[in-house]
């Protein structure tokens, strides 16, 4: 993925040469890293992020830690419990809850480079181990059919309740 330098620096509204000036290096460095002709030391990557205020594995175009860091927020505020969540012409209530959070970590665990139905298969063989009678294994195993089916839509499922949360 391609560095975001010019991307931020143009949100700031800043030029190569005040960027350059603000963290001590040459416009022609700038202009370098943007064409990514060449790479900043870590010391570099350090200095942008700090002035852009960002993680460098943002910066660097590695991960999207600002859509990681709305989707921790959104599972923090489908974890409320006792209240009752209208999307569209749905209600989520506390039964329905677990599901958006699965899907909603299925997105996290996307974006870190994770096969997100392999891990949920993985603590779900843990979580059976864990069960002690028939009545939990039923629930639980009922759980993972109604996830296995939505896993696929999970990015959709999650953009559209990002975009509701955010306007909230």
């Amino acid at each position: 993925m391609k560095n975001r330098i010019k991307e931020l620096r143009q949100i700031k509204k800043v030029s190569q040469g005040d960027l350059a000036k603000a963290i001590g290096l040459t416009h022609q460095a700038i202009s370098q890293y943007e064409s990514e002709k060449r790479n900043p030391n870590d010391k570099v990557w350090q200095k942008l992020a700090d002035y852009f205020e960002v993680s460098v594995s943002y910066i660097k175009g590695e991960i999207d830690t600002e859509l990681l860091e709305k989707l921790i927020e959104l599972t923090i505020f489908f974890c409320f419990p006792k209240i009752t969540l209208t999307y569209g012409d749905e209600e989520i209530d506390d039964e329905f809850k677990p599901f958006i959070v699965i899907d909603i970590l299925s997105q996290i665990l996307s974006l870190l480079g994770y096969d997100s139905k392999d891990k949920f298969q993985m603590v779900y063989r843990k979580s059976i181990h864990m069960a002690d009678d028939q009545i939990t294994s039923g629930f639980l195993n009922n759980f993972k059919c109604v996830v296995d089916e939505t896993i696929p839509d999970a990015e959709g499922i999650t953009n559209n309740l990002l975009q509701a949360y955010e306007k909230l």
